[in-house]
């Protein structure tokens, strides 16, 4: 048989019960509060990244091609994320490099593979990153790291429509036009921006005058339709690595 509690001691274990209900409350509300402080404090984990949209417009262009236009943001406000380290690829493939425009983050190395069944001479006269690779042939690789932000034009030696530009920026946030002028820079996260924007066959003056602030919200951002005029573009042929013409092909 079971015996009753007294009424006294009912009394005393209605006050626990009620004590440990308020000591409860009270930790669990510290640590919502704490949760909350913690996010505002935190941005970059609570946060959630954004998409930032757009188009690029070529005007007065022969070739009407809105493709390879490379876009960028540069971070006014806030921490911005690390540049990308890992090595980048441009390969030799056809007498053509594998990618008419490669974005890099300043200090990131970008590999050369050279995938032709005979030699190539990759090299840059740019003022932003100048080297020469020298020849090396079918199966090897060489390796340069771009350490100034700017454009670097990248020919071979040896065939001169071989043509590609490394353009290289000190930001995680850019991307590069698609075939219908299309631009989509991912991951964002709120804050305020410089819109840069680089074009092969357009002046140095229009696109500075594209520069401008973005804010990136919650929504994201949506930069709407960039003009691009091409009516000053003219196309010369470059010089080989000593700066001489290219040998006229034997008939």
């Amino acid at each position: 048989m079971f015996k009753i509690a007294s009424r006294p001691g009912l009394r005393l274990l209605f006050i626990g019960l009620s004590l440990v209900s308020s000591l409860l409350t009270i930790f669990f509300n510290n640590q919502e509060q704490t949760v909350r402080a913690s996010a505002r404090s935190s941005p970059s984990y609570f946060s959630p990244m954004r998409t930032v949209r757009g188009k690029i417009s070529v005007i007065n262009s022969k070739q009407n091609d809105p493709s390879n236009i490379v876009v960028w943001l540069e971070p006014l406000s806030g921490k911005k994320r690390k540049n990308n380290t890992d090595n980048l690829v441009l390969r030799q493939k056809n007498k053509q490099f594998s990618q008419r425009v490669l974005i890099a983050n300043v200090g990131q190395k970008v590999d050369f593979p050279n995938d032709d069944p005979f030699n190539h001479n990759i090299f840059s006269n740019s003022a932003v990153k100048r080297f020469d690779l020298g020849l090396f042939q079918e199966g090897e690789s060489r390796t340069v790291m771009f350490t100034n932000p700017g454009v670097i034009p990248v020919y071979c030696n040896i065939h001169p429509r071989m043509k590609a530009f490394i353009v290289v920026v000190n930001s995680p946030y850019y991307g590069l036009t698609n075939e219908q002028g299309e631009i989509r820079i991912k991951n964002v996260p709120r804050g305020r921006y410089r819109l840069r924007v680089w074009h092969e066959r357009a002046d140095e003056k229009d696109l500075e005058s594209l520069t401008r602030e973005v804010r990136v919200s919650r929504k994201g951002s949506n930069l709407g339709i960039i003009e691009i005029d091409e009516s000053s573009y003219v196309e010369t042929p470059h010089k080989n690595k000593e700066g001489k013409d290219y040998p006229k092909p034997k008939s």
